[in-house]
């Protein structure tokens, strides 16, 4: 390819994805009018399928992931190429919206406080705009929008059941989340964890009831908790490295009648997330929570029951994509526009079962206007989408599957700049 025909491709991407930001910004407006849980969404598969029928050069696959998901298939029209697979997380929250605006959730109880209305809409639109261009690249692309995201379902079933990544194999897989501390019109790419490892943690712990006026004639589980609770900070620091990126957070404590005050409760029970970029460090996590609070009900003579869950694992960015993925997203919105993020994020994301199996880069898309300092964050029922992102995102994941079809992102892993192809 020449210098001027790759340019013109770039030209041809930001262009289209201008003209058709209006559609987009209309099509994430009703997708938001309508949020749904967990797997089964029939009003989001409707919208989504019935915007990609009206796009050409693209075999929509509906109902996958065992409910609503959909695989789109595009192939490009200059002989053979790679395969990419471009993620969208297409479900909602069980939250009552409370951003007014003339396009707000008409579910009660349900919104999408998590963008991912925005997710689907850009990867519309980057069909859309990989179509218009197909004469440009070979190989395929996948445009998969999965269910189940908020629940930790869907991934799995589109992989195990669904087969996404055979026929043809997929040799690289990309998505990204509207982040609200980034502004808008900036993309942020992980340089190691786009999204830690999650686990979960219960503690239930007996003791013996009695009158809280004769507290030696009881054993107390509220003080062993107590006790266990601030012993958390040690295992993180004393028992794994301080290198590791790791948190343990307790999210309740449950014990007693709040209408009783006079009386010792037999049991106490309290449990939380655990997050971690490595599997291993997780184990470690769980395997000395459990030995803490048997040691600290030893001491009481309470006993203890320790339940722990490991549930996903990280998402870790593909090294040698970095640079390739920074560099096609910097066509779009320019180099000093996009950034590497040294620090990990442990979020949970089950896009880590893709990022597992093929190498992969998970974006983070500035959605906070550029005259707010700060906007409501994710998951709450103020969360407001900055339309306007769409059309530069679209562009963007355009410009990633153009560049991915055709060897681009990998050639350039040790380059500083992507540079045209003579």
């Amino acid at each position: 390819m020449s210098v001027l025909g790759e340019k013109t491709v770039m030209e041809r991407i930001k262009k289209t994805a201008k003209e058709i930001e209006p559609e987009l910004i209309e099509i994430r407006r009703e997708l938001h009018q309508y949020p749904e849980l967990g797997i089964k969404l029939p009003k989001t598969h409707e919208i989504i399928s019935r915007e990609l029928r009206k796009i050409p050069g693209l075999l929509v696959q509906e109902h996958k992931a065992g409910g609503s998901g959909i695989i789109a298939v595009m192939r490009g029209e200059k002989g053979e190429g790679k395969t990419v697979l471009l993620r969208a997380d297409i479900d909602a929250l069980p939250l009552e919206e409370k951003a007014e605006s003339e396009y707000r959730s008409k579910n009660p109880g349900c919104m999408h406080a998590c963008g991912h209305d925005g997710h689907a809409s850009w990867l519309i639109g980057a069909a859309k705009i990989l179509s218009e261009i197909r004469e440009e690249w070979g190989g395929c692309i996948k445009f998969v929008f999965q269910p189940g995201e908020e629940v930790g379902k869907g991934a799995d079933t589109l992989i195990n059941e669904d087969q996404v990544l055979e026929s043809p194999g997929v040799d690289m897989a990309f998505a990204a989340h509207g982040w609200p501390s980034i502004e808008s019109g900036r993309v942020g790419i992980a340089r190691r964890y786009a999204f830690g490892g999650v686990g979960s943690f219960r503690v239930k712990i007996t003791g013996q009831k009695g009158h809280a006026s004769w507290p030696e004639q009881t054993v107390d589980p509220i003080a062993a908790a107590s006790e266990i609770y601030q012993h958390i900070p040690a295992i993180l620091s004393r028992k794994i490295s301080g290198t590791e990126s790791k948190v343990m957070s307790v999210t309740y404590m449950q014990a007693g009648d709040p209408g009783v005050r006079n009386i010792i409760p037999e049991t106490c029970e309290f449990g939380g997330t655990m997050r971690a970029a490595r599997r291993e460090t997780l184990e470690t996590m769980g395997q000395e929570l459990k030995k803490e609070a048997k040691a600290v009900c030893d001491v009481y003579g309470a006993l203890c029951d320790v339940d722990v869950q490991i549930h996903g694992s990280a998402v870790e960015n593909a090294a040698n994509l970095l640079d390739g993925v920074r560099n096609a997203a910097s066509k779009i919105c320019g180099s000093e526009q996009v950034y590497i993020i040294e620090e990990d994020n442990l979020g949970g994301e089950n896009f880590s079962e893709y990022s597992r199996r093929v190498p992969s880069v998970y974006l983070f898309i500035g959605i906070r206007p550029a005259d707010q300092e700060k906007i409501p964050g994710l998951h709450s029922p103020q969360y407001r989408f900055d339309d306007h992102v769409l059309s530069g995102a679209a562009g963007v994941f355009a410009a990633i599957g153009y560049y991915g079809c055709t060897g681009m992102l990998e050639e350039r892993e040790n380059h500083s700049e992507l540079k045209y192809r003579q």
